[in-house]
Order: structure tokens, then sequence, then C-alpha cells
């Protein structure tokens, strides 16, 4: 009963957000030190290949960080692409005991500052109920770069055998970035990326439901 009543809770909260935002447009809200982005969009694919990128989602950043960047990644302007903030995975490792997955980066500020090696731990996991999928990668430590950073991507279907893939990411910076990443700077350093993520995650499902037609 509880489980039901949480899993309720999740997709009201979720049709609240959708409410507020339409299909293919980026929300963002600032409220004390935290950014809140929200990204909605839509598919049309099989529950089964849901399945099976939200696996590779899951696996990947488990146990081949560095394979994100050819798909779920792609784009971002991550690993020596030119933006305000580049982001350089150099070591990651995915501790089966306790889920955690340990991720070192350097962290370029250009025309300012390279900030190496630095710490990001993170725990990703996947659920299903009621027919919702939910991804969920939540930082639990990060040095210098994030206070605190949960993001959750959910795939729900609807009645025309369409999904809607909703994104909500939340982030509250490191006291120096909390300084660097004003709101207007955020759009050009996470906001975009956030709606990137969700488009390579539909054109993915979208691509592998393609190849199954053609076959």
């Amino acid at each position: 009963m509880k489980r039901l009543f949480v899993n309720i809770i999740i997709v009201y909260a979720f049709f609240i957000n959708a409410n507020a935002i339409s299909v293919d447009s980026i929300s963002t809200t600032y409220n004390d030190g935290i950014f809140n982005t929200q990204y909605l969009t839509k598919t049309k694919v099989s529950g089964e290949i849901v399945n099976s990128v939200t696996n590779d989602l899951v696996s990947d950043f488990h146990n081949s960080s560095s394979e994100l960047f050819n798909w779920a990644l792609k784009d971002l302007g991550l690993q020596n692409e030119g933006n305000e903030l580049i982001i350089i995975l150099k070591s990651s490792f995915h501790d089966v005991k306790t889920n955690i997955t340990h991720g070192l980066f350097d962290i370029e500020v250009p025309y300012f500052k390279t900030f190496s090696d630095v710490k990001v731990n993170a725990i990703v996991s996947k659920s299903l109920n009621n027919g919702v999928t939910k991804v969920n990668a939540n930082i639990i430590y990060s040095s210098l770069l994030l206070d605190n950073c949960q993001a959750t991507l959910y795939i729900i279907p609807q009645k025309n055998k369409e999904l809607y893939l909703y994104t909500n990411v939340k982030i509250k910076f490191g006291w120096f970035f909390n300084i660097f990443i004003t709101k207007r700077r955020y759009k050009s350093i996470v906001e975009w990326r956030v709606k990137q993520f969700s488009k390579n995650m539909k054109e993915e499902c979208e691509l592998r439901q393609n190849k199954i037609i053609a076959h």
C-alpha cells in the first residue's frame, strides 16, 4: 500500500510539472541556491526499446562511463569540446557492494583556471512502477563542483501509445561555482545540456525502434 501511494504521488507530481511546461520546451526555476530544470518531450516507441535503452544508460554509467559520450552525453560540450565550462572524465569505478560510481574529472573554466582531479561520487539506479520507468542519478559527493545534485528521467506511457520523456534536474553548486554560475550563465552552461541529454535519449530510442521495423 505504501509503494502504491508513493507511485501515485510520483505520477501526480509529473503531471503537475508537465502542465507547467509544453512539450519540447525547457523551464528553469531558482530558489534558495537551487536550480531546478525541467524538460518534456515525447516519442512513440515500444516498452521493450525503452527498457533496452535505459538498461544501457545505467550499465554504461556503472561500467563504461566514457561510452556515454558516444550517445547519451553526445554533443553536450564535454570532453574538450568548446564551452564556458568543460568537464573531462579521467576515470571512473563502480563499487558493486555500495552501488556507488566514483568519478575523477578535470574541470576547465576557459581563460581562467583548470581544476584537476575533482572527485564525484554518484548512485545511478533504475526502477519500474505502474508502467513508469524512472532512472535516477544522485550525486552524493563532489569536491568543489557541486553541493548536491539529483537528476531524474521519467518515461511515462500514454493511452495513444506515445511516451513522455520528462527530465527533472536539481542542482546546488559548491561555493566557488555558486559564485561563478549566475542565473544567466546557467542557461549557457547547464540548461541546454539537460535538453540535449533528453533529445539524445529520445533519438536513441527511435533509432533502435527503426532498426527493428527495418528488419
